[in-house]
């Protein structure tokens, strides 16, 4: 019944409860948010029930959000998970759900947060808004900072990706400015220029020397796709010379 509730609600369908149904807990279906300059409907219900899929994520245990910087022009998605445990166990299960939502709805993690408690009103309503604010004062910091320090140890990025793909984002990223891709997208789909094309290759062969040739980003457009090209031939290449 909840997954159902959840589906209806992450497509725009009315209102959903997750409370107690005798107490008449409702919960409305959030607006839009500009999520590093994609708009996603309904996204805390939709990025929810997306990272329900993972196991070991439970209903009532997660909150999901757009969290805006006071200087920032667009929202920072935020996952906030019920976790008492320690930050070494924690960090698996937070990077199968940033790939998870980076996989299946397109969306930048910005942050996978542990926290130690979920605050309610007396009514059992998430206070959503005081779990954002702590996360812009910093009160998760060192936390993360742990997180991301433990990711590095194991040649993961805290998003869950490999470290290939997380230092190809900051390629893109930075050849593209303004612009925006997710790993999933296309570069070609924002546009991306012959100088542009060049330049990230560039960056790249200055990388990984010889891992790929400018026409490999036609055929493999994506940051995930030219990411898992290069693991690939750095494989070959790294099996190839042990033999």
């Amino acid at each position: 019944m909840i997954a159902d509730q959840l589906d209806g609600a992450a497509a725009g369908h009315g209102l959903i409860s997750t409370g107690d149904a005798a107490r008449g807990i409702i919960r409305r279906v959030p607006l839009v948010a500009d999520v590093n300059g994609t708009l996603a409907p309904a996204l805390s219900v939709e990025m929810m029930r997306v990272a329900l899929q993972v196991p070991g994520i439970e209903l009532g245990k997660i909150v999901v959000s757009g969290v805006r910087a006071p200087e920032a022009e667009t929202d920072a998605l935020v996952v906030f998970l019920l976790h008492r445990g320690e930050l070494a166990e924690f960090l698996p299960l937070a990077q199968r759900v940033a790939r998870r939502i980076g996989e299946h709805a397109g969306l930048e993690v910005s942050a996978v947060v542990p926290v130690a408690r979920i605050p309610k009103t007396t009514s059992g309503k998430v206070q959503r808004h005081q779990l954002e604010q702590e996360y812009l004062d910093g009160a998760y910091r060192a936390e993360l900072e742990q997180l991301r320090a433990l990711a590095s140890q194991g040649g993961v990025a805290l998003d869950g990706r490999s470290g290939v793909e997380a230092e190809l984002q900051q390629i893109c990223d930075q050849a593209l400015g303004a612009s925006r891709v997710g790993p999933n997208d296309s570069l070609f789909d924002v546009g991306v220029s012959s100088l542009t094309l060049l330049a990230i290759h560039e960056q790249v062969e200055q990388r990984w020397p010889g891992a790929i040739e400018v026409t490999d980003i036609f055929d493999h457009p994506s940051i995930a796709e030219l990411a898992r090209l290069i693991e690939a031939r750095l494989e070959a290449r790294s099996t190839g010379s042990s033999k």
